[in-house]
């Protein structure tokens, strides 16, 4: 049964989760499985979701920009059914390598647009910067700089969260941080989705996605290496990654374009869908 978002964007069924092997050794992974959600045809968009998060999170993208598009969007190592890494802390450089890899088993090898929310905005300004034969265009959401920057005791006591967050599992994740990750007074529909979404967050991926974001700084790992055209969208209540953060990064990359939406909290994937999907359109060139 379809549902209208409060902005009227309709709410579609999900893809199939679709699996794929890669090259588990090359890419330090603990096995080959890497799962994703797939939908439209036409030029690669790659979607990459954030720290506590999953393919479901892309499910206006997918149906939205079907029509003129292939929509990939992946679940990291170690999320829905993908094979973790085997090493406890790999680097964000290493998830831009697996991505790259997912990319590699279909067959891709055309650079595709990237699209990153939170984490995955760091992980696609790794992809951009290390390996920019694969990225036309870049587009990073509640955009993520890595934690490095801000000290070892902050850095200290998100690691020190991130690990309490999930230690009682997904599904009281999702009831214990729902609400920090979209703007005040979000509706019941848009609450559901997220809550539904972290619920299947595992500690095997959360917990090394916490520890690449640990040791990254995008403005200075990545950011002058970025060579893509990019836009960066940073809700003004993002209370995750503040507008702030958004700024400095795109101020990193020379030519970006940055966008600030009003009253949008840190997943204007979900929040913002209408929105989203117009500023994708545009920058992407799939009007």
């Amino acid at each position: 049964m379809t549902t209208t978002h409060p902005d009227g964007t309709p709410l579609t069924p999900l893809p199939d989760l679709r699996f794929v092997a890669v090259d588990a050794p090359g890419g330090g992974l603990a096995g080959p499985r890497l799962s994703y959600m797939e939908a439209g045809q036409g030029p690669v968009v790659l979607c990459l979701h954030g720290i506590g998060a999953n393919s479901m999170g892309w499910r206006y993208v997918l149906a939205g920009l079907a029509p003129g598009a292939r929509v990939i969007a992946w679940n990291a190592p170690g999320y829905l059914m993908s094979d973790p890494f085997a090493a406890d802390a790999p680097r964000a450089e290493d998830y831009a390598a697996a991505a790259v890899a997912l990319l590699d088993a279909l067959g891709i090898e055309a650079p595709v647009h990237v699209v990153g929310s939170s984490f995955g905005s760091l992980v696609g300004a790794a992809l951009a910067a290390e390996h920019p034969g694969r990225v036309a265009r870049l587009v990073l959401l509640g955009t993520s700089r890595g934690q490095r920057w801000k000290g070892d005791a902050e850095r200290a006591r998100m690691l020190a969260m991130r690990a309490s967050s999930i230690a009682q599992g997904g599904v009281a994740l999702g009831r214990g941080r729902w609400q920090a990750l979209v703007a005040p007074g979000t509706g019941q529909l848009v609450a559901g989705l997220v809550q539904g979404m972290v619920a299947a967050t595992d500690a095997r991926g959360l917990m090394p996605a916490a520890r690449a974001t640990d040791i990254a700084d995008v403005v200075a790992d990545f950011a002058p290496r970025i060579a893509a055209p990019t836009l960066v969208v940073t809700g003004t209540e993002d209370r995750v990654n503040p507008p702030e953060v958004g700024a400095a990064v795109a101020a990193a990359i020379a030519g970006s374009r940055l966008e600030h939406p009003a009253g949008i909290g840190h997943l204007p994937e979900l929040e913002a869908p209408a929105l989203t999907l117009r500023l994708l359109r545009q920058f992407l060139g799939l009007i």
